[in-house]
């Protein structure tokens, strides 16, 4: 057996120290020609139904497409959510009142349609938005087990049992649907829970995993600072922050010194180095007037993308510079994971003075946490740094007299184990 393993090895270094051999040229262009087959064959497997997300229209991929319409979440969307779905539960509740002309051109369905025939010149062969609705009609028929008299233009359309086909989306379990958005429709519809799909490779990446890579400290892997709940993102993923650990520590402390719900003129919340902005949408639901800061361009564009925050609510900045040039005080500020960076000289000022920047720019309550010696990646660089040391400092190098230990993050698990569980901190005068 060892024998023949050598030979093998010995029979590729003899082929690689020939490129240009007859032989070697062959097999190169075997191997091109099996992988050009597999790349357009594909393979068939079932896939549960939730696994299914939104693809594009008329051939053009869906990252393609959302990025041309600029709904770049449209790839981040489960088949249970398309416009196709919500035209049966419409048709359902309402029955052919869907199809009155003032009424279906307010359906998701229709709108839909019509992007795709202003986008790419037509929906399948129609070129006009008035031909929408016989797509839709037998689209309907085919979900009441009817079949409508076909006009010429509608033989474009998938027969009912033809497979649908579909790509995998990288780094999950999840597949971006090529052909097959109305049987999957019905198949939702008739409370089916997985579906035989042909799957054509190579994998793809959604809009929305793009700009996690594209972030600055993703570092080439699949990383989430804060929750995101979207089908490709949540399982193989590695989310840094659970956030509502510390929302409840917030909001009962918020509570308890009458700072929630806010009164009717409102109060302010500024969340420093806010990453996506969980946070700043969180105070936003207490009914805070909300906004927050944050360096990285990518983390700016997921916080508009998955939260709904302009950029009037999240401003792109480096922090030190907005917080010295910004004159405004806020109600509530926060600012989790950053000053440790500072004392570890990461920064252009010292730990000190960025404290004493969030202490200008606080008028009733500062929330912080901070990196701590028992974490493993800090046990040696911040020797010294526990939260009685934390308070302590606080305490003389700001206008804070009272700082509040209100309990520990959850982040100490899996991957992390060994890190995190840092203390935060209320501070007020």
């Amino acid at each position: 057996m060892m024998s023949a393993e050598i030979q093998k090895i010995r029979v590729v270094r003899y082929l690689r120290e020939r490129p240009d051999w007859v032989v070697t040229r062959a097999l190169r262009a075997t191997i091109r020609v099996a992988k050009t087959a597999y790349a357009n064959l594909g393979y068939p497997t079932v896939i549960p139904l939730h696994c299914l997300l939104w693809g594009g229209e008329n051939s053009v991929p869906a990252g393609h497409y959302a990025r041309i319409t600029g709904d770049l979440l449209r790839p981040s969307t489960p088949i249970s959510a398309t416009p196709h779905v919500q035209l049966l539960k419409e048709y359902q509740a309402i029955g052919t009142e869907v199809f009155r002309p003032e009424r279906f051109r307010e359906t998701a369905y229709f709108k839909n349609g019509a992007q795709s025939i202003a986008t790419l010149g037509r929906y399948f062969t129609y070129k006009r938005e008035e031909d929408i609705v016989r797509v839709a009609r037998q689209f309907v028929a085919q979900f009441q087990g009817k079949c409508l008299d076909a006009a010429p233009d509608d033989r474009c359309f998938s027969s009912p049992g033809t497979m649908i086909r579909v790509r995998p989306i990288k780094h999950s379990d999840c597949y971006e649907v090529l052909d097959g958005h109305h049987r999957l429709a019905i198949a939702c519809m008739q409370g089916v829970q997985a579906q035989m799909a042909w799957v054509i490779p190579p994998s793809t990446l959604t809009p929305l995993q793009q700009l996690l890579f594209d972030q600055v400290f993703c570092h080439g892997k699949l990383e989430i600072y804060q929750p995101i709940d979207r089908p490709e993102i949540r399982k193989k993923s590695r989310l840094f922050r659970q956030c509502t650990d510390r929302l409840a520590l917030i909001q009962e402390f918020l509570k308890e010194h009458g700072l929630l719900p806010p009164p009717t003129n409102g109060r302010t919340y500024l969340d420093v180095a806010c990453s996506y902005g969980w946070f700043v949408r969180a105070f936003q639901q207490f009914g805070y007037d909300a906004m927050g800061v944050e360096l990285d361009w990518a983390a700016c564009e997921i916080g508009r993308l998955v939260y709904g925050l302009s950029t009037d609510i999240i401003r792109r900045s480096e922090t030190v510079g907005f917080l010295r040039a910004d004159s405004r005080q806020y109600d509530v500020t926060s600012c989790f994971s950053l000053l440790h960076h500072f004392v570890l000289g990461k920064a252009a000022i010292s730990a000190e003075q960025m404290l004493q920047l969030l202490d200008k720019k606080t008028r009733v309550v500062l929330f912080m946490d901070m990196g701590e010696e028992h974490e493993e990646w800090y046990r040696t660089t911040l020797k010294g740094w526990n939260p009685t040391q934390i308070e302590r400092w606080i305490k003389a190098n700001s206008t804070f007299k009272q700082v509040y230990r209100l309990g520990q993050d959850y982040d100490d698990q899996g991957s992390f184990s060994g890190n995190y569980g840092r203390t935060l901190f209320a501070c007020m005068r």
